[in-house]
């Protein structure tokens, strides 16, 4: 399978390249305002290349780029997030270390940068070292499991894995809860409780 052309965040003046295509959640839920591209390209299926940024504690869609002229793109830009082009739908967790790959690694010796996303505001920048981040993925899998998108995506792959177990299934959500199924975020000292809820 062809390796994807990466989406583009831009945060405190570096630029990263995100693992995750966070704009997928959004056209899945509103297909019908999805661009659509005439030019097909095996590295961007999804015909798309989306630059955010982060300014003023706040997430913005700065760019989406099409496999077509640069007008386009602008006027695609503008139509899709009219307020200022902020990102005021996501929610999520944002990994941004030197330590992650390609593939979002979790070595034991790295240490991890995450930037939390609350409706497109940035709530704050969370540092863990390995066993910091297991204990936080702890709290996050609990919490979860209380969701109806835990339900849903134990059902997901209890249908297309019939044969798992719940432990099997149990570990393959945990291993991509943090970038794949949370969209809120849980732990002891949440700032959540403080008002955001």
């Amino acid at each position: 399978m062809t390796r994807q052309i990466r989406d583009r965040l831009i945060y405190g003046g570096d630029e990263y390249h995100l693992s995750e295509e966070i704009l997928e959640d959004y056209f899945k839920q509103n297909p019908n305002i999805k661009p659509k591209s005439e030019i097909l390209c095996t590295a961007l299926w999804r015909g798309y290349i989306a630059t955010f940024e982060i300014k003023e504690n706040q997430m913005f869609v700065q760019k989406l780029e099409m496999l077509e002229d640069t007008g386009l793109n602008l006027k695609i830009t503008r139509e899709l997030f009219p307020i200022n082009n902020k990102f005021d739908w996501y929610t999520g967790l944002i990994r941004i270390d030197d330590y992650r790959g390609e593939w979002d690694d979790e070595n034991e010796d790295a240490i991890f940068e995450y930037l939390e996303i609350y409706k497109g505001d940035l709530v704050q920048k969370r540092t863990m070292n390995f066993e910091e981040l297991e204990i936080f993925k702890e709290y996050q899998f609990e919490y979860f499991k209380t969701t109806e998108e835990y339900k849903k995506a134990y059902s997901l792959w209890k249908n297309n894995n019939p044969k798992m177990d719940v432990t099997e299934i149990d570990y393959y959500i945990y291993k991509g809860l943090l970038n794949r199924y949370s969209k809120e975020i849980f732990d002891n000292e949440t700032v959540y409780n403080n008002g955001h809820k």
